[in-house]
């Protein structure tokens, strides 16, 4: 049961006035009667540690060893229990209900006065007078329904045919010397293993309705009923029954009781959900979907894993996805960062136009958002899921001995879900990612600024109004925005390929063929205007920035405004490659293009001209 449910049954069932919060923790919610105002529950809102804690009087200690129940977190008090909230949303209600009770009970005063009742003192017209009398302790007699020590259990107060000598054994076999927190599920467990390969045929049918059922709890003639049904479904034969004498056939095989080796107790829990939950008791069949799982870590069966922990999977790999983004299609990270979200981003210009290109930009952003881990920012983990150990409790809500050895003391889910025993304490835990509170208001609001933003920056449908987010994270978005249109520039570039191996061939034969076509007057001439070229270009001590002497060259030129033509011929350098190669090793320092093509001309972009004179022009002519 969810802790809004719990809620809004308590507002409806309880009162309004009787729910408050407590005043020095915000996570804490107090039902108190509304006669006394006396707390009779405390409901933990946080996250990391959920609980309802009841105040049951005298019962707690009675009720505390039972299954879903244990010693309060919240009030040290011996009246007060904890309630699992993994048990089922009737049994919680009735635990509530239970507690509220006391708590208006509590209210009401002893009468001080002592009250006897007399009879009639008028009989026969006459009045007479009330006399004390001492009672007679020695002419009682004993009540027939109590047993003298000497007198011997009739087992058979049924009527059942002759009580089987298997049935009386295991009748016999109780040992009410255990301890009374594990008394009744060591009894459980050793009356099973005594009973494991017993069959009965009887031919009555007893009705039997028993919460967490043991053999304790039957007559003989339950016994006998429950026995004869279980012969059948061992024989594949399934008739329905009372509900409790199956629980105590689901709790036989938790216990590996009447199976050879935990693969075939897995098989029968599978093969009676299909055959017999589904059909006649989807209450049965909820809990046993749980202990299906809490089966296979406790025995270790690895084989079963991605069959019975699909929701879980599923939930991790959503997680998974976003904290390792590269090792998965954008399309799988985009789906995920979208299902935390109650935005509907579907509606975002950019979507509706290009899926795929939409995908690619949210991609980018979330990578942003990631690496302002670096800088003290997780935005993943404090806004979505925190990773921590969680105590749990395998097999809640079942007769189970808990003192049978585990199969192992680790079982991995996934690369995110671990289940971890620690043998000191008996206790279970399980590491994984935990869904925080908001989280999808959260993320609404991220993923409305990303469309808020997309539409800006493309001038795509209408704007949006700004919602709240910090701005280190609309910081990120802009940035991921800023680098998907640097990746769509370059992309519109038109690509020259060339093999570079030959390119050394083809200049020298270029130039030999053009050298060849020249006069002694015009070679002689394009050496002079290569030198004053040269001499016009920094010296060779000024800063490259990693540009070759062919690259630095042209840019100088490019900044004083110099015929580039000429220069390129002379050196037989195509345009195209050599800005492409400038434009690539100054990205660094600009994060965008330096040079572009206007009308085929290669042209120093405006913004960048000022920064690149004192790079390339400081110092010189």
């Amino acid at each position: 049961m969810n802790t809004d449910e719990l809620l809004s049954y308590a507002i409806r069932h309880f009162g309004k006035n009787s729910i408050s919060e407590v005043n020095d923790n915000p996570n804490l919610v107090a039902f108190s009667s509304p006669i006394t105002k006396n707390w009779f529950a405390l409901l933990n809102l946080d996250p990391k540690n959920k609980s309802l804690n009841i105040n049951c009087g005298d019962f707690a200690a009675t009720i505390k060893d039972l299954p879903g129940f244990s010693t309060s977190s919240l009030i040290k008090e011996a009246k007060w229990v904890e309630v699992s909230l993994g048990l089922s949303n009737q049994k919680i209600k009735k635990a509530l209900e239970y507690a509220f009770k006391i708590a208006l009970m509590s209210n009401k005063r002893p009468n001080p006065e002592k009250l006897i009742y007399i009879p009639d003192t008028i009989q026969n017209d006459e009045e007479s007078v009330y006399h004390e009398q001492k009672l007679n302790f020695k002419n009682w007699k004993r009540s027939s329904n109590i047993l003298r020590k000497e007198e011997k259990i009739n087992l058979n107060f049924e009527d059942t045919q002759l009580v089987p000598k298997e049935i009386k054994k295991m009748i016999e076999y109780y040992q009410y010397s255990l301890p009374g927190s594990v008394r009744r599920e060591q009894n459980f467990y050793l009356q099973g293993k005594l009973m494991a390969l017993y069959e009965d045929h009887y031919e009555g049918k007893q009705t039997f309705l028993r919460y967490y059922p043991t053999y304790h709890d039957l007559t003989v003639g339950q016994a006998r009923t429950y026995f004869t049904w279980r012969t059948k479904i061992r024989q594949n034969i399934y008739e329905k029954i009372s509900d409790s004498y199956a629980y105590i056939y689901l709790y036989e095989l938790l216990n590996g009781i009447g199976i050879k080796d935990p693969e075939e107790g897995l098989d029968k829990l599978i093969t009676f959900n299909k055959n017999y939950a589904q059909k006649f008791s989807p209450e049965i069949g909820a809990y046993l979907e749980r202990w299906i799982r809490d089966y296979i870590v406790f025995y270790n069966i690895n084989k079963a894993s991605d069959t019975f922990f699909v929701k879980e999977k599923d939930n991790d790999k959503k997680y998974e996805r976003l904290l390792s983004p590269d090792q998965f299609s954008r399309h799988e990270v985009a789906g995920s960062l979208m299902k935390l979200s109650n935005y509907k981003i579907s509606n975002c210009p950019l979507y509706k136009k290009n899926i795929e290109k939409f995908e690619h930009l949210l991609v980018l952003i979330w990578r942003k958002i990631l690496d302002l881990r670096n800088d003290g920012f997780d935005f993943f983990n404090s806004y979505i899921a925190y990773k921590n150990q969680m105590t749990v409790q395998l097999f809640s809500a079942a007769v189970f001995n808990h003192q049978l050895e585990p199969k192992t003391t680790s079982y991995e889910i996934d690369q995110i879900r671990k289940y971890f025993y620690d043998e000191e304490k008996n206790t279970w835990y399980c590491e994984s990612y935990w869904g925080l509170t908001g989280q999808k208001s959260i993320m609404g609001n991220f993923l409305h600024e990303v469309d808020r933003e997309i539409r800006l920056r493309f001038n795509l449908g209408r704007n949006l109004k700004p919602r709240k987010i910090e701005k280190h994270y609309l910081r990120a978005i802009r940035d991921g925005i800023k680098e998907y249109q640097i990746e769509e520039q370059k992309s519109k570039q038109p690509k020259i390929e060339f093999n570079l191996a030959q390119l050394s061939t083809i200049r020298a034969d270029a130039a030999g063929t053009r050298d060849s076509l020249l006069t002694e007057e015009e070679l002689q001439a394009e050496q002079e205007e290569n030198k004053q070229i040269e001499e016009a270009v920094v010296d060779d001590e000024q800063e490259n920035y990693g540009l070759s002497s062919e690259e630095t060259t042209t840019i100088t030129l490019l900044l004083k405004g110099k015929d580039l033509n000429k220069y390129l011929k002379g050196q037989h350098l195509m345009a195209a490659v050599i800005i492409d190669n400038i434009n690539e090793k100054l990205f660094d320092e600009f994060g965008d293009n330096v040079i572009e093509f206007i009308n085929d001309i290669p042209t120093v972009v405006e913004d960048y001209q000022e920064d690149l004179e004192d790079m390339f022009l400081k110092g010189t002519n």
